[in-house]
């Protein structure tokens, strides 16, 4: 019987290992790619932000009037708002794709309007040409109302982005997503009930003796806490080794910090849940053996 009772809490216990691990997996998708705020912070520690707005630079109108240093003056002062505005859009997509929202960005690009206009209006009237020097007001605001306008036909007033905007192909490409989405989001739920009833079952099979469920549990528990400590560290070495790799060619060196640091970032969360998992296995394997079964009375033995 006991052979019985050891095979069958052999293979639940085995069941619940597969099940924490791929819950740990879950968790981590959840906390990090799945998770709007972590996408922006990343991006910000990536400094991904900056290279997008170097590119942004080449698409200022009415360059004749300002130089690279204002141009740079202009981008520095614009960084903020153009970072708030890009997870605007990051939450919006994440909330399209998580929650099934509408996806209807509208943001104002009067802010960069202006900004742009009045650097242009500093140094366009600094550097004004001979025909109009000594000009009056009116033939000033004439001039700068043409500047303006340049401004205005090269940068829209509103930056829209909705399904419309998208197109067919895109939405399309997006629905495969959002139904990973909703896998991963009934893994999550599913991993959690199959991990309590497989519990129960070990309990069950030891018919609720404490001893043997808290060892037996506990030795599941420490494997999931050493499985899931030790694959994002296997996982942080090749990344590692991939970066020495293409660090060799000079101008992707700079990636290296970065990336060995988005690794890092992306396999937190199921490194905590399994050093949690390995606190507790030991603890229950400690538990298992310091822990004395009641001896039944000399009354229950003579019965």
């Amino acid at each position: 019987m006991s052979v019985v009772r050891g095979f069958f809490a052999g293979v639940f216990c085995l069941l619940l290992l597969v099940v924490l691990v791929l819950l740990g997996l879950v968790i981590t998708l959840n906390l990090t790619v799945l998770n709007a705020d972590f996408v922006t912070d990343e991006l910000e520690k990536l400094d991904v932000y900056p290279l997008i707005i170097d590119q942004a630079k080449n698409m200022l109108p009415g360059q004749q009037y300002i130089d690279a240093k204002t141009v740079d003056e202009l981008a520095t002062e614009l960084t903020p708002w153009f970072e708030e505005q890009a997870d605007t859009v990051i939450h919006a997509v994440y909330a399209y794709v998580k929650e099934g929202r509408n996806l209807n960005v509208n943001i104002s690009l009067e802010p960069v309007r202006a900004a742009v206009k009045a650097k242009l209006e500093e140094t366009a009237l600094s550097s004004l040409p001979s025909q109009l020097q000594g000009a009056s007001q009116s033939q000033l605001d004439a001039y700068m109302s043409q500047v303006y306008a340049g401004v205005e036909n090269a940068i829209p007033s509103n930056f829209v982005l909705n399904q419309a905007v998208l197109g067919p192909a895109v939405m399309a490409s997006l629905e495969p997503v959002k139904h990973i989405v909703s896998y991963i989001k009934i893994a999550y739920g599913a991993s959690i009930a199959a991990a309590v009833l497989l519990i129960l079952f070990v309990a069950l099979v030891y018919w609720w003796r404490q001893k043997p469920i808290a060892l037996s549990i506990g030795i599941t528990f420490t494997l999931v806490g050493i499985l899931c400590v030790l694959g994002p560290l296997l996982n942080y070495l090749v990344i590692q080794l991939v970066d020495q790799v293409i660090g060799s060619f000079g101008i992707l060196s700079g990636l290296q910090a970065k990336l060995a640091q988005l690794a890092a970032d992306l396999t937190s969360p199921v490194r905590t849940y399994g050093i949690g998992f390995l606190i507790s296995g030991i603890a229950l394997i400690v538990i298992s053996v310091l822990y004395r079964s009641p001896q039944p009375s000399p009354g229950q033995v003579k019965g």
